[in-house]
């Protein structure tokens, strides 16, 4: 894991390690098949957030899966952006975000900003009086906060948010498994 700052030019990347007898597995285990680590993480139920931010007046968002609490105390979340997206840039460089946990009956909103290339907010309303970011009303929960750090972890951007302050409704979560949205039930 390598802490950067994607705001600067300068690489904080390890030098590379030349390729020789000692790098190499020397157990006889097969290498890994990424296919198969999919479909085996597929299988572990997960929430579904939008990750919204502003920057110079335009507002980005995607939909992430991957996000986690880190501390409560100081409050810390933890979000995970795939290096090929299109809103990289934006989050790469922003100071606030808001991550909006979606609730049961928001699959198509979490579709519609998986999707490249359109308007995302088109499919969303927004709570007045957040000017910072982009916060989506009826969301089963909304955390806004500031970036605290970034590290870049393979090949994803790790977003640390302190959080600020949190919206939360009594509705139920939409989840995320095997490829497909699913309520609790």
């Amino acid at each position: 894991m390598q802490k950067t700052d994607p705001r600067s030019a300068v690489s904080d990347a390890p030098a590379s390690v030349p390729a020789d007898s000692t790098t190499e597995p020397t157990t006889g285990v097969t290498a890994l098949d990424p296919a198969e680590l999919r479909r085996a993480l597929a299988g572990m139920a997960t929430s579904v957030t939008l990750v919204t931010t502003n920057v110079a007046g335009t507002a980005y968002g995607f939909t992430a899966n991957s996000f986690t609490s880190v501390s409560v105390s100081p409050p810390l979340v933890a979000v995970f952006l795939a290096e090929t997206a299109e809103s990289y840039p934006a989050f790469a460089r922003t100071d606030h975000v808001a991550i909006n946990i979606l609730a049961a009956d928001q699959g198509d909103v979490a579709r519609h900003f998986a999707t490249k290339g359109i308007d995302k907010f088109s499919a969303v309303t927004l709570h007045d009086g957040y000017d910072r970011v982009p916060v989506v009303t009826d969301a089963q929960a909304s955390i806004v906060g500031r970036v605290h750090e970034r590290w870049t972890v393979g090949d994803h951007l790790m977003i640390i948010v302190h959080v600020d302050d949190v919206i939360r409704s009594e509705r139920s979560p939409l989840v995320y498994q095997n490829r497909d949205f699913r309520k609790l039930v």
